[in-house]
């Protein structure tokens, strides 16, 4: 996860010093640092971060219901909101150190480099951090429901991958046979990248839109909304239990 934003850092760089790409034998016709730079940024890390947090999210939830050790926890000076709460906080400063902290640096070596960029990109700082927190969010509260009502690691893991895997495969399924595009409300991860194309005012790769016919923005809100509200209740539902059980 850490290679990644150095390997971006030399990379922005490198386009900022044209002469350098001209001695190793490129043109200097070249705008290599565009939208585009930091939309797969951002679409490369937070898929790093959600294979971490598949794997790490129910070991910090799992052993608790597993071993009867929350009633313990909620005896003590521990609000059930404040366990969900605490939970919450341990994905996401993982999380957010992987996602919209190195991008905002990105930027801002981007913007020491060619103090004029900023001023024509105002929107992509701002879609990072929008962005990643809504990755963030919606990731943590899913594996933590996840985890929360099925209490083996592994199994909990792989409902996590099979959650994002198989909306993905059922997404293009609907689409191709139906000839639609409202199969993408299965894959979740389609619904966030739309958010952050908005966010940054549009992305195009060689002069095309990254999405060719993408969902409403309004509707990608509300179902990223949806899911993230029900992981959260769902969560929230099985600390109760714990707590009126104990």
């Amino acid at each position: 996860i850490g290679l990644v934003p150095l390997g971006y850092a030399g990379f922005i760089y490198l386009a900022n010093n044209l002469d350098v790409l001209q001695a190793a034998g490129f043109g200097g016709e070249m705008t290599l640092v565009a939208k585009s730079t930091f939309f797969y940024f951002l679409s490369v890390q937070t898929g790093l971060v959600f294979l971490f947090a598949a794997f790490v999210g129910p070991g910090l939830v799992g052993p608790d219901f597993g071993h009867g050790a929350l009633p313990l926890y909620l005896s003590r000076p521990i609000s059930r909101t404040g366990y969900v709460l605490g939970k919450l906080l341990a994905l996401v400063l993982p999380l957010s150190l992987a996602t919209w902290v190195p991008g905002l640096l990105l930027v801002g070596l981007q913007t020491a480099l060619d103090p004029a960029w900023l001023a024509a990109n105002l929107r992509v700082p701002v879609a990072i951090f929008v962005g990643s927190w809504i990755w963030i969010v919606f990731v943590s509260l899913v594996v933590l429901a996840v985890a929360s009502w099925i209490r083996w690691r592994p199994v909990a893991t792989g409902a996590v991958f099979g959650i994002f895997v198989i909306g993905e495969a059922f997404s293009a399924a609907v689409n191709n046979f139906l000839d639609t595009k409202w199969g993408t409300i299965f894959a979740l991860d389609d619904l966030a990248q739309t958010i952050w194309v908005d966010l940054m005012g549009g992305v195009t790769i060689f002069g095309r839109p990254v999405f060719g016919d993408p969902l409403p923005v309004a509707v990608c809100w509300l179902l990223l909304a949806f899911v993230s509200s029900a992981a959260f209740f769902l969560f929230r539902a099985k600390v109760r239990g714990a707590e009126v059980s104990r």
